[in-house]
């Protein structure tokens, strides 16, 4: 190791004193400092372009205090499968064929069925598993992925949506209906609606293997958004991020109502079965940009919906389907995808 010995010269060798082995160090002692008021801050220091001296280091070591940003890319991929239908009718016919085919399973396995809603059009799908034969509408359990903080009775509220399209034309027990309460405030109802599905014994809603101590739904099924966002986990909120909880609150949604609960996405991901199902062309481009190598995350949350220990199924009719590019979804090179033609440059 080579130190500089005080008092000593900054150019030439002579100097510097070398703490090799079986020499003694050669010490400059100073009797008084040249300085009445102390070394200058810039003796030995780095001055910045604007002249003025380098602020001291904070650093508390390596790796500590730093930023971490919430978003992290996906490490092993999951298992999943596109499943294209011709028209939405067929999409719906084989949505509910796969609720059903999940049902059958579940109920073999540990004679019931979880499965979690989503709001919107997808649950005009499930009218179609009303009418299906050999289903003990007494086994099931209907949680919802995502809800919003109105009344029940009230025209966004996906419980009264599911309760038109589909709950009311079953015999599921109303106790076995989970609903929010509208009339507590955001971060309450959801923890009160966590607090209910953990009050479920784990011969209903077991745990995860893969990931301890989030619950084992048999089926979330899932929407997406333009935005890319599933349930109401919105692109690069903290609630996206979240790591813990089952439930979360929201109440600053992009879209209206504002205030809403949703399962966070280790909730989701710890499902045996997830579906993402689209329609219409307008879905066709966030569909495309879901099977494609992630570039941003948090950016698109339908990409992080990666089940742990289960499978992923897309269900697209179509219309959704039309500009999906299968040979482009493993090439990490050509993303970011924003491409800005290049201005032309006129030979002189």
């Amino acid at each position: 190791a080579w130190m500089r010995a005080a008092g000593a010269p900054r150019s030439g060798a002579r100097g510097w004193a070398c703490r090799a082995a079986g020499r003694r160090p050669e010490i400059n002692r100073i009797e008084r400092s040249r300085w009445a008021d102390g070394v200058p801050e810039r003796m030995g220091g780095h001055l910045m372009p604007s002249g003025e001296v380098a602020p001291i280091s904070t650093s508390k070591g390596a790796g500590e205090g730093v930023f971490v940003h919430p978003f992290q890319y996906h490490g092993e991929p999951s298992e999943w499968q596109v499943l294209v239908h011709p028209s939405k009718d067929a999409l719906y016919a084989g949505l509910a064929d796969k609720v059903k085919a999940c049902y059958e399973e579940a109920v073999a396995r540990k004679g019931s069925f979880t499965i979690a809603l989503s709001g919107g059009s997808l649950v005009a799908a499930l009218g179609a598993v009303a009418a299906m034969e050999g289903i003990e509408w007494g086994k099931w359990h209907v949680f919802w992925a995502d809800e919003r903080v109105v009344p029940l009775d009230h025209e966004d509220s996906n419980f009264k949506g599911a309760q038109q399209a589909f709950l009311g034309l079953t015999s599921i027990p109303e106790s076995q209906v989970y609903t929010l309460d509208p009339a507590l405030p955001t971060a309450q109802a959801a923890l009160v609606y966590e607090a209910r599905m953990r009050g479920l014994g784990e011969d209903v809603l077991p745990r995860s293997a893969s990931q301890p101590g989030m619950p084992k739904l048999d089926l979330v099924l899932l929407g997406i958004g333009p935005d890319g966002h599933v349930a109401s986990l919105f692109p690069n909120k903290p609630q996206t991020a979240a790591q813990e909880g089952w439930v979360l609150g929201v109440t600053d949604s992009p879209k209206p109502p504002p205030e809403r609960i949703t399962l966070s996405m280790p909730a989701i991901n710890a499902a045996a079965q997830v579906c993402v199902v689209a329609a219409g062309g307008s879905k066709a481009e966030v569909i495309q940009r879901l099977l494609e190598v992630q570039a941003l995350p948090g950016s698109l949350p339908a990409q992080l919906v990666r089940p742990s220990d289960g499978v992923l199924s897309i269900f697209l009719d179509q219309d959704a389907a039309a500009r999906l590019q299968p040979e482009t979804w493993e090439q990490p090179k050509k993303f970011p995808r924003s491409q800005v033609p290049k201005p032309e440059v006129k030979k002189k």
